[in-house]
Order: structure tokens, then C-alpha cells, then sequence
């Protein structure tokens, strides 16, 4: 039952006072009484009436004083806005007019009619219930606009004025903001003035609405940037919006781009950022032959075993200072992995070629002072020649270290050895390796191996990956990063890659039949997406061999998606349409945009090793798996953290909200019986397989 509500009555007519409230009383309100202001604002503060019926004629001050008085709040402003009725003659329409000029709501004549009074305060109870109700959620409107720091623009197409709501200037922190269409062209910086007139013209010509990002100068310290749109103007002249100032979201935004592509500890690009760097060198044509020269320090696992990882930092640290200072503002460097760097460099002189490479390579062999000690560094060195050895970035990296491999394993070890030289020194055999893959597929060199994969909450075993190996018959296991290129390139991929697939699909019925169901992850080949029957192909080995296709996770990386957007976009929803589960492997090396990641119909995110290693110890990492996640969660995305080898590692995974883990703290990748036996255990603690 609710509770009554009150009604404050104040007149010094003990008449009227005792017939109103017992008139209001069997409509079951209740009722306190006052007869003059004074008594009257104490009983508005203590209390706190519903409503109030209010005399014009009081003895001392008189009713218009009282109003007067809780409207400026002499009751407290939490009674500011109380209905106020006035009772007051017939015929005082002097009086009346004061009452709503001094904030009355309302008015009751003299004498009074009870049943038209309850009615009265029926009907003013609700409006001001109304009132509140609206005032509210436009209080709760105006707090979730400062706080998406969001707000209204109004544009008289006529006069070309500009209003802005209340409480913009101090959205985008300025004192006072354009008021006309020209001034805020002319606040508008660089280009972004003519996309902002041309969006603003075609708004007011073409009937369509305004949605422009643009950056403006307001005379603060930072530029704002601030996103303008409208929907279709319906007035003939005017043009009405919303803006949101998006400049802390941009500058999160390009930090969380600038830690994806740069090593925090050297601030050297990523291979990604590196790639992209050298391509707009060579489009730039300024020269028209590159280097690409590949550095792998020696030894630095030794140094991380005697003396710690802060120390084998520190040797990375200074080797990329030294590169630094040994080279020129129109090479590039990059730190491709934990010891290796790669460093491109125009070739003006070719005969000069190997002398300058040996001129920036040699202060690298000097000492270091590393933890009260002097500490060698030795390196091994590789490149290759743009264009002579290939255009593409990613192959002139792979020879190039080809090239640095092939120098590290000589006895007689150079400085530096060019790609193109490698066959004159090649003791190793391993340049056949090029001709000897071609053969590996029909002589049975290819194998499987699967790398379970852990639920963080359960610690069970939830799925595994596929891997490919080759057993090559002198050389013995031939690195992945080594053959798989190799395959792309020659167009072997794609036999291969059915091959894994048919393999994957006999080895998982197999598991099916003796009672073991488990989730198969399998990367696809870029030349492989781009086949048109794709989907169709999988679906009849699934088929031909009893796969239910979700037991087939299919992986992508985020640059194979990104070539084309559109096409990936189709032959993604094709896979997902015949039932296949969908990865992004090494999420955050790519360039997906929030767009399409939004728009891919994928399952999982797999991120990348890259933020795994350093994770324990690097807060940039972390910053950047935290975004995945809470990323993955809103999209009801499954994350797999991949290459965890650490407790530390497993345990900040863990607490930054990773779904599942992989790696070889839970299991080096095994063959098919031991992954076997180890799904039939159903491990549910990770030690149990941690030792594998």
C-alpha cells in the first residue's frame, strides 16, 4: 500500500484551514497547517509536503512572500519546486497574476468548492509527478552526455548561425565556441576544413545527413577532435546534430596501434610496421635498390641463464642503440624477434656494397657494460638485394636470413654474406631444400603434430592444433618457418594444405570412434582462402570421412584477411555457413579494423605469442591483452592465448581474462597416440601435462 501523500495548508483563517483538510482528509491525504509564512517554510523543511495550498491574504507577510521565499529556496532546494496552489478571491485577477509571477503553480478561489479542490490536487499531484519524472531524465540525459562527452549543434542553413547545447564549451574544454558555419571551417585543421564544407554542403543540398571526424583547434593546448553527424535535415533551413569529442578515444586508440607495432624495449617497429615502412620506401623510387640485412645476436640465451633476463635486456637494449648510431636516417631497423633485428638500406653504390655493411656492422662487436661486467656480443649477419633476390618484403627478409643462417653454421664465419653468395658457400646441403620439397608430399615426408590447448577455469583439455612437420631424409626435421614459405611461394600449398586436412579429419574419426570428441584447430594458407570451392572442398572430406564440421576450427590470420576485406568477408560467411568454426590466428601483428573484425564471423581470437612472451614483465603487453579480451567479450568471442611456457605467464593470462591457453607449459605439440592418450586422461590440472 502506498503511503499518503501531504498537503501543507497555510491560511489564518482557522475556518478555512479546518474545512480544507478535513475536505482533503477523506480523499486520504494527510495534512499539517500553518498560519503564517514563517511557520509555513519550517513545516515545507520538515515535512516535506507533497504539495501546498497557500493563502494570498496572511497576517504579517503575506503568500506571495512564502512562494517567493521556497522558490529561492529559504526550504531547501530539494523543495525548490513544491506544486504551490493559491487560494485567493474570484474576482483578484491582480492577484492571481502575482501568484504565477512569483512561481505559483496554480490557483483555488474563494470560497471553496471540496470537490473541485480534490480534483485540483488530484490532477496538479500528477503534473508535478511529470515534471519530476522529466526533470529526472533529463538530469540522467545531460550526466550520460558529459559523461560520452557528447552534445548538440543546431545550423540555420539560411544564416549560416551556429548554436551549441548547454554545457559544450565545457565538453571540449574552451571558453566559447564558433557560432557561425565559416568560423568553425575556419577552426577546422588542414584538410579536415574541406571535408567538413563538403559534408556540410551536401547536408544542406542533397537532403543526406552529416557524419565528418574532424580536428579542431579551440585554443586549448591539444587540438580536440570531435565527430559531428545529423540525421537527414527534415526543417527547410536548419540542420540539427549531435557531436562527441572522441580525442582521448583516438589517443587510446593510436597508443594501442603504436605498442602493437613497436618493441617496447628497443622502440624499434615490429615486422609488420617494418614491411609497410620499406614498401612506401620503394614506392617513393628516391633509390632503386635495397638491402635487406638480417642480425642475429649470439649467445643471448647464455646471458639471460648467468645473469638474468634484466641483463639480456640490456645487451638487446644497447646492440639496437648501437644500430641506431651506426646508421643513417634513411635506413630502417626493426627487432623481428627476441635476437634478431633487421635493418633495410638504400644501395647507391653497388661495388661499395659489402664495405659499408662491414662499416655499421663493426661497432656492434664492441663490448658492453652489462651488470658490473664487460660483455662481448657476437652476431651473425645476412642479406639479400631488392630487386635482384625478390620485390616482396617477406621474401627479401626470408633470404635474408636464409643468408644469416647459412653464415652462423660456416666454420669460417663472415661479417655478412649476401643471398645471391650462399650457393657458392653452401657446405650445409641445405639450398636443396627447395628442390627437395617437391618431392616430400609423395614420399611421405609430411607429418602431423597437435598441441593441446587448456581451459583456464576447468584446466581441461579443450582442443588441440594441428602442425605441420617435415621429415626431411638427411637433413632430419626441417624447421616450419623454413618449408612453409617455401610451399607458398612454388604454389605447393594448397596440395599440402588439403593433405592436412584430409589427415586431420581421418585422425579425429579415429579419435571419435574410440570415444575421444575434441575440436581440431588448422591454419589455412593464404593461396588456400583464396580458392573459390574452398568451403565446398572441406565439407566433402568432413564428409567422406563422418566430421561433424564444428569439429574443424579453421585458422586465418589477420593479414590474410586483410588483403581483401570484402572477398574475405564472403568466403568466411561461406565456411561458417557449412557449419566450420572460424579463428583469427596472431591477432594484434595485423591490420584488422574494429569494422570488420565486427563484421567476420569468426569464433575465436587467437593472440599472438609476441604479447605472451614479455607479458609477466612488460605492462604495455598487458594493456594490450586486456583490450583483446574485454574486446572478445563483447563480441562473445573465445580468446586462446598461444605460446605460454611460463607459470608467470599462465597466471597473468589467467587474471586478464584469457579463455583458453596453449603452449608448451601445457603440452609440447605430440604425435597423434600421445595426444591421444593424454585426451583420454582428461587432464584437469596442467602439471599433469607440463612435463611432456
Amino acid at each position: 500500500m502506498m503511503d499518503a501523500q501531504t498537503i501543507l495548508i497555510v491560511d489564518d483563517d482557522p475556518t478555512i484551514r479546518l474545512m480544507t483538510s478535513a475536505g482533503l482528509g477523506k480523499q486520504g491525504y494527510q495534512t499539517v497547517l500553518a498560519t503564517d509564512v514563517d511557520t509555513a517554510i519550517e513545516q515545507v523543511i520538515s515535512a516535506s509536503p507533497d504539495l501546498v495550498l497557500a493563502s494570498v491574504s496572511l497576517a504579517e507577510r503575506d503568500g506571495f512572500d512564502f512562494i517567493e521565499a521556497v522558490r529561492a529556496g529559504s526550504a531547501g532546494t530539494v523543495n525548490q519546486d513544491k506544486p504551490i496552489l493559491v487560494l485567493t478571491a474570484l474576482s483578484d485577477v491582480t492577484s492571481i497574476n502575482r501568484a504565477f509571477a512569483a512561481g505559483a503553480t496554480d490557483f483555488i478561489t474563494k470560497p471553496v468548492n471540496l470537490t473541485i479542490l480534490a480534483e485540483r490536487v488530484k490532477y496538479s499531484l500528477a503534473a508535478a509527478a511529470r515534471a519530476t519524472a522529466l526533470r529526472d531524465a533529463q538530469m540522467e540525459q545531460a550526466s550520460a552526455c558529459r559523461m560520452a562527452r557528447l552534445g548538440f549543434w543546431r545550423l540555420d542553413l539560411t544564416t549560416s548561425a551556429l548554436s551549441w547545447s548547454d554545457g559544450a564549451e565545457a565538453i571540449l574544454g574552451c571558453a566559447r565556441l564558433p557560432d557561425t558555419r565559416e568560423a568553425l571551417i575556419s577552426l577546422t585543421a588542414g584538410h579536415d576544413s574541406y571535408r567538413l564544407e563538403e559534408a556540410l554542403n551536401t547536408a544542406a543540398a542533397d537532403h543526406q545527413g552529416v557524419d565528418v571526424e574532424i580536428t579542431l583547434h579551440l585554443g586549448g593546448a591539444q587540438p580536440a577532435i570531435i565527430r559531428l553527424q545529423s540525421e537527414v535535415r527534415t526543417e527547410k533551413s536548419t540542420l540539427i546534430g549531435a557531436f562527441q569529442d572522441v580525442t582521448a578515444l583516438r589517443e587510446f586508440e593510436y597508443r594501442a596501434y603504436y605498442l602493437s607495432e613497436h618493441d617496447e624495449l628497443t622502440d624499434l617497429p615490429h615486422r609488420r610496421l617494418f614491411k609497410s615502412l620499406f614498401n612506401e620506401r620503394v614506392a617513393n623510387a628516391a633509390y632503386t635498390a635495397w638491402s635487406i640485412t638480417v642480425i642475429d645476436i649470439t649467445g643471448l640465451f647464455r646471458v639471460n641463464a648467468l645473469l638474468g633476463i634484466a641483463a639480456g635486456d640490456q645487451v638487446v637494449a644497447a646492440f639496437a642503440q648501437r644500430l641506431r648510431q651506426s646508421l643513417g636516417a634513411d635506413d630502417l631497423i626493426a627487432r623481428l624477434e627476441a635476437d634478431t633485428f633487421a635493418v633495410a638500406s638504400p644501395v647507391d653504390d653497388r661495388e661499395r656494397l659489402m664495405e659499408r655493411h662491414h662499416q655499421w656492422l663493426a661497432p656492434l662487436a664492441r663490448s658492453h657494460s652489462i651488470a658490473g661486467q664487460e660483455l662481448f656480443t657476437d652476431f651473425s649477419a645476412g642479406a639479400s638485394l631488392y630487386p635482384d633476390d625478390a620485390t616482396d618484403a617477406d621474401v627479401l627478409i626470408r633470404n635474408a636470413q636464409l643468408a644469416q643462417q647459412f653464415n652462423r653454421a660456416r666454420r669460417d664465419r663472415r661479417r655478412v654474406i649476401l643471398y645471391q653468395d650462399t650457393e657458392a658457400f653452401d657446405d650445409t646441403g641445405l639450398l636443396g631444400l627447395e628442390n627437395d620439397i617437391r618431392k616430400a608430399l609423395a614420399h611421405h615426408q609430411f607429418f602431423l603434430v597437435y598441441q593441446l590447448q587448456q581451459a583456464l577455469t576447468s584446466g581441461e583439455f579443450t582442443g588441440a592444433e594441428a602442425l605441420l612437420r617435415w621429415h626431411h631424409p638427411v637433413h632430419g626435421i626441417v624447421s616450419p618457418g623454413q618449408f612453409i614459405p617455401m610451399l607458398e611461394e612454388n604454389g605447393l600449398i594448397i596440395e599440402v594444405g588439403e593433405w592436412v586436412i584430409e589427415s586431420v579429419c581421418r585422425q579425429l574419426a579415429i579419435w571419435q570412434r574410440a570415444g575421444v570428441t575434441v575440436a581440431m584447430g588448422v591454419n589455412l594458407s593464404a593461396k588456400q582462402f583464396e580458392q573459390d570451392n574452398l568451403a565446398e572442398r572441406i565439407m566433402e572430406i568432413a564428409s567422406h570421412h563422418g566430421i561433424d564440421p564444428g569439429a574443424l576450427e579453421l585458422e586465418i590470420t589477420e593479414n590474410m584477411a586483410m588483403r581483401n576485406p570484402k572477398a574475405a568477408l564472403r568466403a568466411l560467411q561461406q565456411l561458417r555457413s557449412a557449419g566450420f568454426r572460424l579463428a583469427m590466428d596472431d591477432f594484434g601483428t595485423g591490420q584488422a579494423s574494429y569494422e570488420y573484425l565486427l563484421r567476420f564471423p569468426i569464433n575465436t581470437i587467437k593472440i599472438d605469442r609476441m604479447f605472451i612472451t614479455s607479458v609477466a614483465e612488460n605492462r604495455r603487453n598487458r594493456a594490450v591483452i586486456r583490450s583483446i579480451t574485454s574486446l572478445a567479450l563483447g563480441l562473445g568471442l573465445l580468446t586462446i592465448a598461444e605460446g605460454v611456457e611460463t607459470e608467470r605467464q599462465h597466471d597473468y593470462l589467467d587474471a586478464l581474462d584469457v579463455d583458453e591457453v596453449q603452449g608448451f607449459l601445457i603440452s609440447q605439440p605430440v604425435d597423434a597416440d600421445h595426444c591421444f592418450s593424454l585426451l583420454q586422461k582428461k587432464a584437469s590440472r596442467r602439471g599433469n601435462a607440463a612435463g611432456i
